[in-house]
């Protein structure tokens, strides 16, 4: 079953935009924002451990590699649809 060019583009917009969104949320909230909001909490509680503040600053650090991952792996599904009828066989 061939798609036509224009469902192939939409396609691969909406498989562009899902993954930015995914990737900024993963990266953005989860590995970045709740970690920040972690150490703030346990600081402010006087509840903060080493092996909680250790956790949180790796997250932190981890927070660009996994979003830059999570968009590339769309990006690269989405390449698949913008590229299917460059090339004509």
């Amino acid at each position: 079953m061939k798609l036509s060019e224009g469902a192939c583009k939409v396609i691969a917009k909406l498989i562009s935009i899902i993954g930015a969104g995914l990737a900024l949320f993963v990266a953005g909230y989860i590995f970045l924002i709740k970690p920040i909001y972690t150490i703030f909490t346990g600081f402010m509680q006087d509840t903060l451990t080493s092996k909680d503040l250790l956790i949180n600053i790796v997250l932190i650090f981890l927070a660009a590699t996994v979003g830059g991952g999570i968009w590339i792996v769309f990006d690269m599904i989405a390449g698949i649809f913008r590229d299917m009828h460059g090339k004509e066989e």
